[in-house]
């Protein structure tokens, strides 16, 4: 008598693992929507931004990528080469044209270039320029390095926003430049960076990134100061930057 056959066993198909995998990467996509969605100060909101960035290895801030690779055909890399083949000229982006009629029959202009951010925007309270702790430590572990060295000029340009800053007393141009020119003085303090490459810059209240409510409220994230990187050397805006006596 022929033995009796079993049943085949049920599978679960492959898509369905799948499947399983992707609504979870879902529901914690969502929750992590919702939770941010209660997060209401932009300093809470960064160091959330700190925290996943180290959790995944990244470095590098808003406005800059850290890449491994040399990337050759880059602007930046460029520079030094670009530098050596000009020679002495006091500008690569100089360009002398004749003029329309006037008292001169010639200009000279020297173009800045690209800006590129460098690291994230340094947040300040309202009213105030002074330095927090974790904006001392943003500056020493994400700012400082990536211009200590250089020769590009780099603006520090400064930001003010909203009636609350009035208590301090100043204007907005005046409190945004005070907060760019904090922010100098520590990165050639203890950051080690080359004074002669920096520049202070105030935008006052004309750039924000945030608009509050109609009376000038909120907008915490516009009370801040970016760093930036250009194209130009020192060398190519002043031929004796450091005033040695040797320079035309």
């Amino acid at each position: 008598m022929p033995e009796k056959k079993e049943a085949p066993k049920a599978e679960v198909p492959e898509w369905v693992l799948t499947f399983g995998d992707l609504m979870s990467l879902l529901l914690c996509f969502f929750i992590l929507l919702a939770a941010f969605s209660e997060i209401k100060k932009p300093r809470e909101y960064q160091d959330i931004l700190d925290s996943i960035n180290q959790s995944m290895g990244a470095s590098g801030g808003l406005g800059i990528a850290h890449i491994l690779e040399r990337v050759d055909n880059s602007m930046v890399t460029n520079q030094d080469e670009r530098a050596r083949r000009d020679g002495h000229k006091k500008s690569t982006d100089e360009n002398v044209s004749t003029n329309v009629p006037g008292k001169e029959s010639e200009v000279s202009i020297v173009q800045e270039g690209a800006r590129h951010a460098i690291g994230a925007s340094i947040i300040f309270e309202a009213g105030s320029f002074e330095l927090t702790k974790r904006d001392k430590d943003l500056i020493r572990t994400q700012i400082a390095p990536k211009i200590r060295g250089l020769k590009y000029i780099c603006p520090i340009v400064g930001h003010s926003w909203g009636i609350e800053e009035k208590r301090a007393g100043m204007s907005f141009d005046e409190l945004a430049y005070r907060r760019a020119q904090t922010v100098k003085d520590f990165l050639v303090r203890e950051g080690g960076v080359d004074s002669t490459i920096l520049r202070v810059e105030s935008a006052g209240n004309t750039e924000p990134v945030e608009l509050g409510s109609s009376s000038g409220q909120g907008g915490d994230s516009n009370r801040r100061v970016q760093i930036y990187q250009t194209g130009r050397t020192v060398e190519q805006t002043h031929p004796d930057p450091n005033f040695t006596g040797v320079g035309g």
